[in-house]
């Protein structure tokens, strides 16, 4: 894929945060394809009326909710509302999860869907449980993600930190303390982090893939619409990275030096 956003470790991300570069082309990308599957879910291959209470409809209803959502992130990380963007991030994967949960046909996603449309709330350890009865690994696996977006839904203690800087003699000082007093030139001044909004892209990036893999095992779209959205979305080039990841570097010196030992 192009952009070297997409499928970037959030960890590495936030040590190596200055990629603009990547970045903006990433956001380019992700642009054109989160409209592409818009265009997708929103055509007359879906079509419901307000009397309809079936699976489709819940399925489909669910994925624009989660689209949405996504579409939402990345206008929020464009204007540096990292925030906003953190807090929905579970949202969507627990909104793609209730449509998995409701497109499984059996007698429970059945009970379950009536509920929803009585308009009850289906909570989410209703999907966990069901996953916990196909295989405990992907149990495991699926809490594991939960908990790290949850970090940013429950506003955990490095969470909020995301949204501080480092004064002088070490004093917090929040990333929007220049937006009331705007700039020299009536601008707002927003001192956010490049290490926060590199993270957070990569999170979103990632979000947005297993959102296309969840859009066709969910029947929504083909897997050669997926293919071609992608294909149409993504730039030809690849922008380069400015710096070398500092663990990479660290390993390639480590390398060459166990060599230097041997030849030795």
């Amino acid at each position: 894929m192009p952009s070297l956003v997409w499928g970037r470790d959030p960890r590495e991300a936030f040590e190596e945060p200055y990629e603009y570069g990547i970045q903006e082309q990433f956001v380019r990308e992700a642009e054109a394809l989160l409209i592409r599957f818009y265009r997708l879910l929103n055509s007359d291959q879906h079509h419901y009326v307000i009397s309809d209470t079936t699976r489709e409809k819940a399925v489909w209803l669910l994925a624009m909710d989660a689209l949405d959502s996504l579409r939402d992130c990345l206008k929020a990380l464009v204007r540096k509302e990292h925030r906003v963007a953190g807090r929905l991030f579970r949202d969507v994967v627990e909104t793609m999860d209730l449509a998995a949960l409701f497109n499984a046909v059996d007698e429970k996603s059945d009970q379950l869907l009536a509920k929803w449309y009585a308009d009850e709330i289906v909570p989410h350890r209703e999907y966990r449980d069901y996953v916990r009865t196909h295989s405990a690994d992907d149990a495991d696996r699926l809490a594991k993600h939960y908990a790290s977006l949850s970090r940013f839904t429950h506003r955990s203690y490095t969470a909020i930190l995301d949204g501080y800087v480092r004064g002088g003699n070490d004093r917090l000082v929040h990333d929007g303390s220049g937006e009331l007093s705007g700039s020299s030139d009536g601008r707002a001044c927003f001192l956010v982090l490049p290490h926060t909004l590199a993270r957070y892209y990569a999170v979103l990036a990632n979000l947005a893939l297993e959102c296309a893999d969840n859009l066709s095992e969910l029947g929504l779209v083909t897997r050669d619409q997926v293919r071609d959205a992608f294909a149409e979305s993504l730039e030809t080039e690849t922008v380069p990275r400015r710096f070398l990841p500092r663990r990479w570097l660290v390993e390639r010196m480590r390398d060459a030096l166990a060599e230097e030992r041997e030849g030795h």
